[in-house]
């Protein structure tokens, strides 16, 4: 810090001592000119004049090419460019000196600045997402390379670009921040957007929309998802098929005037119209899974709902017991009590009948609310998971003998339709199902 101290002390002695030199060559002639004239030496005193007016020029063409160094060195710091200004006459060598390492300094900055906007550029570059930069206007600011793929020419604002439906663009530009949604591109393509805000130092608002295309993406889990329920739907089919083709060829063997054979008839005929019972309940569950309405919410106390829930639980096994282990107590949610009483109905069946062949079956329902989040766990202490765990939210997919497959199902549709998830994981001694939904 001293020996700085002490060079920029040199350097404001430096240009002080070239300019007091000056001033003093212009006063010292000025003087000597009046004092020779005084004399009654006026071509002396005439000489002494020049010579200090001379100074006194040089003074000032000094200061003056000072000020326009200073003036230069201003401008290109205002924009940023990187000339070094005119030279100083060598009497100002220090100030020189000083001016040329700021602008050296300044050339350093601005290289390492467009190094790191190169690096930040080739980075975003290299996101498969299309990412779009916009202010509180919804003018474009920037965009990276699969942004810039998505249209040949882009335009001044978001609103107006050709890759999006205009609804879509403006749900965008004015929808809060969210975890994302599906849209359709103007090209046919599925796409999946999100939405964040930010706010910069001086205040102003910035808008960052990320935009994936997802059409393989939604091909492989669409196809994964046909080959899942294609397996449950053929072996339901072929369980209730099976026995019908077995009884009507037998039907054709059997002769009407016997009464044995008759009354094998009649017991065939029996068992056909239960199978084809059984195939229009199959059939009708499969409509309760693709009919699920959209939540209509409404204010939920949360410990009065808690409670009514256990209360209809009971009914399924007077053996278990039933806890509560909820958080945030008092709270209210705005949710759809008929479909989110529906899914935790389903839940907690699950669980009592997952635990049932426990001496003591034991069924916790608990929540928590975290954000905008609103979390249902329901948890047991039966057997766990199977080992195709992710199978059990397929429709019509049981382990029970008597069971209807639709239960889990319906749930994760009603929590989807919530804007949340139905996820399970294992205990250590049994299973958790969580529902999420968003408030």
């Amino acid at each position: 810090m001293g020996s700085s101290d002490a060079r920029g002390g040199r350097r404001h002695w430096s240009f002080a001592v070239g300019l007091a030199a000056r001033g003093l060559a212009a006063g010292c002639s000025a003087a000597g000119g009046v004092a020779l004239f005084l004399s009654g030496r006026p071509a002396l005193a005439l000489i002494a004049g020049a010579i200090a007016a001379l100074a006194f020029l040089a003074l000032v063409h000094a200061a003056r090419r000072a000020e326009r160094t200073m003036r230069e060195l201003a401008d290109q710091l205002a924009i940023a460019a990187d000339d070094r200004p005119s030279a100083l006459p060598s009497a100002f060598a220090d100030l020189d000196a000083a001016i040329v390492r700021a602008v050296d300094a300044m050339r350093q900055r601005e290289a390492r600045h467009r190094a790191q906007a190169h690096g930040d550029e080739a980075l975003l570059d290299t996101v498969p997402a299309a990412l779009f930069l916009t202010d509180a206007a919804g003018s474009l600011l920037r965009t990276n390379r699969s942004a810039r793929a998505l249209a040949r020419a882009a335009p001044a604002r978001f609103a107006d670009h050709p890759a999006f439906a205009a609804a879509d663009a403006d749900a965008l530009l004015v929808g809060s921040p969210e975890s994302g949604r599906l849209l359709r591109l103007t090209d046919g393509r599925s796409a999946h957007a999100s939405v964040g805000l930010f706010e910069l130092a001086d205040g102003s608002r910035r808008r960052l929309i990320a935009v994936q295309p997802v059409a393989e993406r939604l091909g492989a889990i669409e196809t994964d998802a046909w080959h899942r329920l294609s397996r449950v739907l053929a072996h339901e089919m072929m369980n209730s098929l099976s026995p019908v083709i077995s009884l009507a060829e037998s039907l054709a063997a059997l002769d009407p005037a016997t009464p044995a054979d008759r009354a094998q008839a009649a017991a065939a005929a029996a068992t056909i119209a239960r199978r084809a019972q059984h195939l229009m309940g199959f059939v009708e569950r499969y409509r309760q899974c693709l009919a699920i309405p959209q939540p209509r919410r409404e204010p939920v106390d949360l410990a009065a709902f808690g409670a009514d829930m256990l209360a209809l639980a009971q009914a399924f096994d007077a053996r278990a017991a039933l806890r509560i282990d909820g958080a945030a107590p008092g709270a209210v949610v705005a949710i759809d009590r008929e479909l989110v009483e529906q899914a935790l109905l389903n839940l907690l069946k699950n669980a009592i009948e997952a635990a049932a062949d426990r001496s003591q079956p034991v069924v916790t329902l608990g929540w928590n609310i975290a954000g905008d989040m609103l979390c249902f766990t329901v948890e047991d202490n039966g057997p766990g998971l199977p080992p195709d765990a992710e199978d059990i939210f397929l429709p019509f997919y049981t382990t029970k003998a008597d069971g209807g497959g639709i239960g889990l199902t319906i749930a994760r549709q009603i929590a989807i339709s919530h804007g949340g998830a139905l996820t399970a994981e294992p205990l250590p001694a049994g299973t958790k199902l969580s529902m999420q939904l968003r408030m």
